[in-house]
This record gives C-alpha cells, sequence and structure tokens, in this order.
C-alpha cells in the first residue's frame, strides 16, 4: 500500500477495549475505519484484564450508588460529570454485551462479583479470571467482522500528522496514513516500572505521540500500585486480581494471621502492605477457609498460572507485594475524547477524562474503555474539522523554589537499563522530595526534543509528583503526607509552557 492510498475517515491507534469501541462506533457512523495495533490484534493491557466490569446491574444497585463509589475512592479529584456518564452509560453498556452474548459468568443472570471500595455486588467477570481477554475477543470478532473497519497488525505507529494545526494521519515506519481524525487508543504508562502488572508495551508511547504534537496531558503522578501482585522469586509480578480478595481471600503474615482488611482501597492497602514489608516481612494471600472447588472454579485461570510458579491456590499461602498497575493520568479528554489538538481523540488508559480522579475503583477500567471508546469513536466522525475540547487553566498552587525551579542541567545520557529500578526506588508507592529531585534531574527536562519516549514520560510523572507538594489518592508523599485543598485540581502538561493548573470543582 502506499501513502496515497493509506486514506481513512477514522485511524484508531491500538486494538484493546478502547480502540475496539471506538473503531466499531465510528463505523456504525457509517465511516471508513483504520485499526493500527504495534502488535498482535490480541495484545495489550485490556487482555490481561482479570477482574471484571463494574455496572450497576443489581436489585439493590443503581449508578448513583456507583457514582458515590467511584468519588470516594478518587479522593476529590474526580470530575464529577464524567463520573455520572461512566456509570450511567456503562450500566447501558453492560447490558447491551449481555444481550449480545459476551459471556460472563452466569449468562443472562450474570454472577456479579464484589471488590475493595464497592458497595455492591456489581463485578461482571468471565472465564474463571479472564475477564478482559474474553472480552477483548468478543470485540475483535465484531471488527473483524464489520465491512468498514480494516485492521492492520504489527504496525507500530511513530509519529502523528499535522497539517494546519489540526491531526490528519499517522506516521509508522516510513509509511504515512491520512484520515479526518485519530483516535489513541494506546493504554497507559505502569510498565516502566521494574515491578508491573502490565505487558511490557505499555510505556506510554501514545502520551509521548500527543506530546510532541501539542496535546495536553493531565494527572500523570497519579499511578495506581495494585496492592496484591506475586512476590516470588524468579516470577513476573503477576496479578492477583481483587475478586479473590472479594470472594474472601485475606491477607496474612507467615504464621497465618490476618493483617489488615482485604477490601480497603487499592491505595490505602497499597500503602500498609508496603510498610509492613518492609518492617516485619512477607505478607501473604490465603484463600485456605474457602471451599477447594469453588476457588479453582471461579478463578481457574489464576489458579492455572499459579501452578506453573509451583503454587497451589486454594491451599497454598501466596506471597504478594503491590506492583505498578494502572495510571490516572495520561492525554487530557472530554467525555467524548476530544483533546485540544483539533483531529486527535483517546480514550481509555491512555486517555484522562477526570473520571478516575486521584485513585481509580476496582473494574473502572474496562467499563472506562467500553464507555468513552465509543464516545470518542462517534465523535472522531461527526465534530466539524476544528472542534477540540479547552480548559480553564492558571497558576499551580505556590511551590517551593526547588520543586518548581530545575536545579541541574538536564542531561544528556540516559541509560536505559536503569530507568525501571530507578522507578520502583524513587517513584513508587510513597515518595518524597528529596527522591524525586535527584530522579527528575536525571531525566530529561520536558523541552528536549530528542529525548527517548520511556525517559520524556518518566521525566514528566516525576516532575508532577514533585510538583504536586500533599498526598492525594494514589500519590503519597511521605514529607507532605496530609490532602490540601488548594491543591484540589489538575496539573496540565504541554509543550513548550510551564506546567498549569486546572480546578476541580463541585
Amino acid at each position: 500500500m502506499t501513502s496515497s492510498q493509506a486514506k481513512s475517515d477514522v485511524i484508531v491507534v491500538g486494538s484493546g477495549v478502547a480502540g475496539l469501541s471506538a473503531a466499531l462506533a465510528a463505523a456504525e457512523q457509517g465511516a471508513q475505519v483504520r485499526v493500527l495495533t504495534a502488535g498482535e490484534a490480541l495484545s495489550g493491557s485490556s487482555w490481561w484484564a482479570q477482574g471484571g466490569v463494574a455496572a450497576a446491574l443489581g436489585d439493590d444497585d443503581t449508578p448513583a450508588f456507583h457514582a458515590a463509589d467511584t468519588l470516594a475512592v478518587g479522593a476529590s479529584l474526580n470530575d464529577r460529570h464524567a463520573v455520572d456518564v461512566l456509570v450511567e452509560e456503562g450500566r447501558r453498556a453492560a447490558i447491551d454485551l449481555l444481550a449480545g452474548g459476551v459471556p460472563f459468568d452466569g449468562g443472562t443472570l450474570p454472577d456479579l462479583g464484589l471488590e475493595a471500595g464497592h458497595g455492591h455486588r456489581r463485578i461482571l467477570h468471565a472465564g474463571g479470571g479472564a475477564t478482559g481477554a474474553m472480552l477483548s475477543a468478543a470485540l475483535l470478532s465484531r471488527v473483524l467482522d464489520h465491512p468498514t473497519i480494516q485492521l492492520v497488525d504489527r504496525t507500530p505507529v511513530d509519529g502523528l500528522l499535522l497539517a494546519a494545526g489540526r491531526v490528519v494521519g499517522v506516521a509508522s515506519r516510513g509509511k504515512r496514513y491520512r484520515a479526518g481524525a485519530v483516535v489513541l487508543a494506546t493504554g497507559g504508562y505502569a510498565g516502566l516500572w521494574g515491578r508491573s502488572t502490565n505487558p511490557p508495551g505499555n510505556r506510554g508511547v501514545g502520551l509521548w505521540l500527543a506530546w510532541h504534537a501539542g496535546a495536553t496531558l493531565a494527572d500523570l503522578e497519579f499511578v495506581q500500585f495494585h496492592p496484591t501482585a506475586l512476590n516470588l522469586p524468579g516470577a513476573p509480578a503477576f496479578l492477583l486480581s481483587e475478586a479473590i480478595r472479594g470472594e474472601g481471600a485475606r491477607l496474612v503474615d507467615a504464621a497465618g494471621r490476618e493483617v489488615i482488611d482485604p477490601l480497603l482501597p487499592r491505595d490505602v492497602l497499597s500503602r500498609a502492605l508496603t510498610r509492613r514489608l518492609n518492617d516485619e516481612g512477607p505478607v501473604y494471600l490465603s484463600l485456605r477457609h474457602l471451599d477447594p472447588s469453588f476457588v479453582e472454579g471461579r478463578f481457574a485461570g489464576i489458579a492455572a498460572q499459579l501452578r506453573s510458579w509451583g503454587l497451589d491456590l486454594p491451599r497454598d499461602p501466596v506471597p504478594v507485594a503491590p506492583a505498578a498497575h494502572y495510571c490516572m493520568g495520561g492525554i487530557r479528554t472530554d467525555t467524548d475524547g476530544r483533546t485540544d489538538l483539533p483531529g486527535l481523540y483517546a480514550a481509555g488508559e491512555v486517555a484522562c477524562t477526570g473520571a478516575q480522579g486521584a485513585n481509580r475503583l476496582a473494574s473502572n477500567s474496562l467499563l472506562e474503555c467500553l464507555v468513552f471508546g465509543g464516545h470518542a469513536g462517534v465523535a472522531a466522525v461527526r465534530d466539524e474539522p476544528g472542534a477540540c475540547a479547552h480548559w480553564p487553566a492558571g497558576p499551580l498552587p505556590e511551590v517551593g523554589e526547588q520543586e518548581a525551579g530545575q536545579t541541574a542541567p538536564p542531561p544528556t545520557h540516559y541509560p536505559v537499563g536503569s530507568l525501571a529500578r530507578r522507578l520502583d526506588r524513587d517513584l513508587g508507592v510513597e515518595r518524597d522530595a528529596v527522591s524525586l529531585r535527584s530522579l527528575a534531574a536525571s531525566l530529561p527536562h520536558p523541552g528536549v526534543p530528542e529525548a527517548p519516549p520511556d525517559h520524556l514520560t518518566a521525566g514528566l510523572v516525576a516532575r508532577a509528583a514533585l510538583l504536586r507538594n500533599e498526598s492525594r489518592g494514589a500519590h503519597y508523599r511521605t514529607d507532605a503526607p496530609q490532602t490540601r485543598p488548594e491543591w484540589r485540581g489538575r496539573i496540565l502538561w504541554r509543550q513548550g509552557e510551564p506546567p498549569r493548573f486546572e480546578e476541580v470543582l463541585d
């Protein structure tokens, strides 16, 4: 295919749940859609998602209850309108998935699970802990069958094409793909950490693409650490789903004594486990008190994976520790996926609508992909050429000179192998100004155009964490442990400009 032939109405970059939802929504508007994905079609973090899709489907549940739980966990940083859209339309999306035959456990009368932070059982799950894989496969089947969608795998995007201040396509390995609009659905950046539940490709490439094109990023300091990832020498930080604790698993010490409430919100639990691991020793996830046949049936996929490392989920205490899991920050968008750059849209973990606040409620991530992915696909087709989002922003709350200024010249060499280790050490569950300042000084200044994507993203995250001189949600500063009302807002980043502050209003 030559570059002159590679023309579509909409290009979607990424084939996770957000990207597939965007493609289907755009195609239903009559658009010719091309989906580009860096790897195979079924890859990325959606495929890895275990827990489920949160939706208020129970007789005792409502979207208002779901919204209240989302807001409570989000530490007063949620965009209330985005939350309302998420829970109201998420319920309808879940009903549509059930009607469309997505094989959730329990069938048309789904077996709803409970997870931390939720006041009601509202988690649809599938495949014994393989919800993301089964949902992704169902959506991919629809995409492949759709006559106006073309999926092109193994096509990594390395740049956005601009004309007259508008995004008009993407570049990939010297080839140009042109379109009326581009939707980025490339996932988050938690794969930058050494101890991470993410696939290796989740390293913030979408943020890097948007940043260089001139779009705004937000909330980069808010990285959620999942409290229960496998902590076994020689094995990866395999995710042990929130749903396991929702079904009764305990967190215990080596003697089998319960050490903490397993259903605390993720940020609270991750901090508590980190301190206990540092001060007192290992922590284990234990299901010994539950019916082994129930455990094997409900979490068949997780149990099978653990067996490959010599662990029996129903019987063995499983060592756990927090790991980087999900990014609340991303490309700033409205609830229709619009960025502040005409022609560019974003959805899923790469985007920051504000719905998740400073800390995401469990199983709201796949829901976010379904709802806002669909919105982005529709807006990419329907919007006028100059349409974009705008956010009122002003100066940051007062910060110290050391935090706001650059105390050292930017480095000229960025060692790749050490980045993950440095993020684990200096930008983990708990941070402080001394470590963050050292980390930021070792990473490229935002104005350095030739910085590697990994290091540019990490540098922005470190600077955001250094600037936010408080603790809120997933961002915890040991030297500033209080939540400060003047910091109730998001830090906005745009190339060529100093960081700005967007206040969150009730």
